[in-house]
């Protein structure tokens, strides 16, 4: 196996997802949630050119709106700990685990929002590669994007876009967003 470029895993673009998530069947009620997702410069690895896509998932926090984030260093324990973040490298054709324990949330510039974290990927469990523990550090400022509402509220309200606004209006500050809006794959409140 070759070594690791020198600016392996550098930054591109990132994206802050946010959405109203709920799962009766694991009784998670309705919430919101954020995501970040990193897209990082290919590089060549093994002759084989990669785009590795880092994901955190199941990020809380105590918010009503994506920029109250701004300023704030949100702490998670270890995974698979309750309370921890899903995340992992996109590399090989499978997603390999990394542990987030921190997320430090900076200004907000452009429409952005900053971040940096650091974050250590293990690339034996799940790839069963020579590249075994990697430790990442990240600095990148996320485009924000629209606030999702899940299919099961959608389908609780029948579509009814009225039924579904005041469902979560107690959980978002619907200030920060412009009113839901159809889009394909369910319904959505646009960033203002």
């Amino acid at each position: 196996m070759s070594e690791l470029p020198e600016d392996a895993f550098t930054p591109l673009s990132g994206k802050l997802g946010q959405m109203i998530y709920e799962n009766p069947g694991a009784g998670i009620e309705p919430r919101l949630e954020f995501f970040i997702e990193i897209a990082m410069k290919p590089f060549e690895l093994d002759a084989e050119e990669v785009s590795p896509i880092l994901r955190l998932n199941g990020i809380l926090a105590d918010v009503k709106k994506w920029s109250d984030l701004a300023g704030q260093t949100l702490e998670f324990p270890w995974h698979p700990k309750p309370g921890s973040i899903d995340a992992g490298v996109h590399l090989f054709y499978v997603q390999n685990p990394a542990d987030v324990t921190r997320l430090n949330f900076g200004e907000i510039s452009g429409g952005k929002i900053a971040v940096t974290f650091d974050t250590e990927v293990d690339f034996e469990i799940e790839a069963d590669s020579e590249l075994g523990q990697v430790p990442l550090s990240f600095q990148c400022d996320l485009e924000v994007n629209p606030l999702k509402v899940a299919t099961s509220i959608e389908k609780q309200h029948n579509g009814d876009e009225k039924a579904i606004t005041d469902a979560v209006s107690g959980l978002v500050d619907l200030s920060a967003y412009g009113p839901l809006a159809k889009v394909p794959g369910g319904f959505e409140f646009p960033v203002t």
